[in-house]
């Protein structure tokens, strides 16, 4: 994103990629999920409905992380210092996406949790199950920024003026 874009602008751009982001990471979530079946020999159990409850919640749970780097985008590019010193979009994604992998991503694989039980990790192939979902907190974090990336570029910078909307010439009355 350029340095001169307005506050608001770059806080809606973050906000529209995390939400584009979201569900990127929750359809991958599902994928994962097929992956891990395959990998068991287990028969696939998979219902459009579940699907679609599986990518909901993958929109939930990433508009959270994409609010807090909108936000940290916002105060980070308002500051005279750091603004100057800001990286592109796709460094950021790719940042933030590190740094979720620590903060969310290796946790959830290592310890225990309610939302990843440790018998769904240890089915068929333990690694390879383990290796994939920590790298989706990373898909999230690059899929934000190459979001914010496209929609920054394809987005207009200018509002449009009253002028340009009208459809038809006003007739002046004398």
């Amino acid at each position: 994103m350029s340095q001169q874009a307005p506050s608001e602008r770059m806080f809606g751009l973050g906000l529209a990629a995390s939400l584009i982001a979201s569900l990127i990471a929750g359809i991958s979530a599902r994928i994962i999920m097929r992956i891990v079946a395959l990998t068991a020999h287990q028969p696939p159990g998979f219902t459009m409905a579940g699907t679609f409850r599986i990518i909901f919640i993958g929109l939930l749970v990433g508009f959270v992380p994409g609010l807090a780097y909108a936000l940290g985008i916002l105060f980070l590019s308002n500051a005279p210092k750091v603004s100057q010193h800001l990286p592109g979009s796709l460094w950021r994604g790719l940042a933030f996406g590190l740094l979720l992998v620590v903060i969310v991503g290796l946790p959830s694989v290592l310890l225990p949790s309610p939302l990843l039980p440790q018998e769904d990790l240890n089915l068929g192939n333990p690694l390879l199950n383990r290796i994939l979902f920590a790298a989706l907190p990373l898909l999230y974090g690059m899929t934000l920024g190459g979001a914010e990336a496209i929609l920054d570029r394809s987005l207009s910078r200018k509002p449009a003026s009253p002028e340009e909307g009208r459809s038809s010439p006003q007739l002046k009355e004398e």
